[in-house]
């Protein structure tokens, strides 16, 4: 069996333990799935008798509407990471720059091309910076950033981020944007880029539903670009029935609450400021996020184990290219779940 890398599998502690543990190695909405969306997608099962809409028209209406986005500029996939796939397979880049850490699914996709790294650094707090212009050269063909990053948490600067795209635009470099996270920012709309889309025809922006509605389970991803031509290739690249039913159903509900995001931004917001500043008084050094995680630095380089021990589960970020030992990643969920990693920090530390 393959090796996993993500966070979220609870299945592992769940069989050997017997229970579900406290996962904090996902970044999921911990306010739950707003009740619109579960009605939604229990109405859907009547449906589920015919074959899905091979073209998500009813969600690409609902998130059109939305994002103020034409709905022929979107494509829908299983999660944002099969959309990944399919643009990997259309765009095949020859040589592809990314930075490092993030999220590992745009090396995974990019197999066969030459792969080229844009290391951020510890001590600018793992932020963007203009360094990455220096290493945009002409025969880099695309370019994939993640905005806000995973697993750091951090914004580009919107000035900087456009200054990156006009580059692109200039070498005639795509450019693939992950804005899954941006669901979680109190100012989103002063990062978005969908305002350059129509001027931008290798500019693509990637979204998801599974974070802000916490419906992992149920895989729903999207991207926007003005690309009619690439929305085509995306269509062809794979199977036509990608999207369940009950997945285009949950897309077109959760499209009409906004409300309930920018509650969850702003609740989030409050709750990582709390758990930064306690995971500090612990000895952890904790980067600026944004987001709904924090990235932290252990002495403790086992201490994912420990945790998984205690029945709290958080990502060991030992894996991602630009890491190592003792840096971890924990979502930011409600006061009492966070309550329960301190606990555990503290029984941890007074046995050492």
């Amino acid at each position: 069996m393959p090796e996993y890398v993500h966070g979220g599998d609870v299945y592992s502690y769940a069989e050997a333990c017997g229970r579900m543990p406290l996962d904090l190695s996902a970044n999921i909405n911990p306010f739950g799935i707003p009740e619109t969306v579960k009605q939604a997608m229990h109405h859907a099962v009547e449906d589920c008798t015919r074959y899905p809409d091979p073209f998500c028209r009813a969600a690409r209406r609902a998130i059109g509407a939305a994002e103020g986005v034409c709905p022929d500029w979107l494509y829908c996939g299983n999660g944002a990471a099969d959309v990944l796939d399919r643009l990997a397979a259309v765009l095949r880049p020859k040589t592809a720059l990314l930075t490092a850490p993030t999220f590992a699914e745009y090396e995974r996709t990019l197999a066969g091309a030459d792969v080229r790294f844009h290391l951020l650094r510890e001590d600018e707090g793992f932020a963007v910076t203009e360094r990455i212009l220096s290493d945009m050269t002409p025969e880099i063909d695309a370019v994939y950033l993640c905005n806000p990053n995973n697993p750091t948490g951090r914004t580009i600067e919107p000035p900087l981020l456009h200054r990156i795209v006009e580059k692109c635009a200039e070498y005639g470099a795509w450019i693939i944007v992950d804005e899954c996270f941006q669901d979680f920012l109190t100012d989103g709309a002063r990062h978005t880029l969908k305002g350059l889309l129509a001027d931008c025809p290798k500019l693509v922006l990637l979204r998801a539903y599974t974070k802000m509605y916490a419906v992992p389970g149920v895989r729903f991803g999207w991207c926007m670009t003005a690309n009619t031509e690439l929305i085509e290739g995306l269509y062809r690249a794979g199977q036509p029935w990608n999207v369940s039913v009950i997945a285009q159903a949950c897309a077109a509900a959760a499209a009409q609450e906004n409300a309930f995001a920018e509650q969850t931004a702003a609740r989030i917001a409050q709750e990582r400021t709390y758990l930064a500043e306690e995971l500090g008084h612990r000895g952890m050094t904790v980067f600026p996020s944004e987001a709904n995680f924090l990235l932290f630095r252990s002495q403790d380089t086992e201490l994912r184990e420990k945790l998984t021990a205690c029945g709290v589960l958080i990502r060991s970020c030992a894996n991602y290219r630009g890491l190592g030992a003792g840096f971890y990643r924990t979502a930011v969920k409600t006061r009492g779940e966070t309550a329960w990693l301190l606990a555990a920090l503290d029984a941890i530390q007074e046995e050492c």
